[in-house]
């Protein structure tokens, strides 16, 4: 490989030796053979010019529009994808404060059923305290009935062993007035 990389550049040499067919080569030759006649080379040169005129139009426009339509679309793409970006960042943004807002919600609920359970346990509070009282009042009533109803009774108990007291010390009967009477100064002596 190293040997060919040499001979490239020596081929227009060798080219022109090898077409001389066993003469001996003089520069005059080689000359002729690097630059041919002139019509040969305006031929080469008009050939070559249209080859470049060909490759302009039929390979580097098409390709020159492929490649602008291709760096078009790339940079929709970039742009629509910045686009979406922006967009996704909004939506986020929108989702956090969303989700911000609904926290905050959230807590004012919170706080609001504490309020409602301390309120409603107040009340309830409130409720069995009356009731408590209610109760306790009923059981005075009942209480102070229930001593009446005693009263009466140890009263009517008292006046029946008095009656019997005093007819058996009087030995004689007793009348409803004296009755009341002795019942009463009883009744006082009790309560004093």
């Amino acid at each position: 490989m190293k040997r060919l990389g040499k001979l490239i550049p020596l081929l227009p040499v060798i080219l022109v030796a090898s077409s001389c067919e066993g003469k001996p080569f003089e520069q005059e030759d080689f000359l002729h053979y690097l630059f041919p006649n002139p019509w040969d080379a305006l031929a080469i040169f008009l050939a070559f010019i249209v080859l470049l005129l060909a490759v302009f139009y039929f390979a580097y426009k098409p390709v020159k529009k492929l490649l602008k339509e291709r760096r078009e679309y790339v940079d929709g793409k970039i742009k629509n994808a910045e686009q979406r970006e922006l967009d996704a960042k909004v939506k986020v943004e929108e989702a956090e404060k969303k989700i911000a807002d609904s926290r905050k919600e959230a807590m004012e609920i919170v706080e609001q059923a504490k309020a409602d359970a301390s309120k409603e346990r107040e009340q309830i509070k409130a409720q069995a305290k009356l009731e408590a009282d209610q109760e306790i009042e009923r059981a005075k009533q009942s209480i102070a009935q229930e001593i009446e109803a005693s009263k009466d009774e140890v009263h009517k108990e008292i006046v029946s062993v008095a009656l019997d007291a005093s007819k058996k010390v009087l030995s004689r009967e007793v009348n409803s007035k004296d009755n009341e009477k002795l019942i009463d100064d009883f009744i006082k002596d009790l309560d004093k």
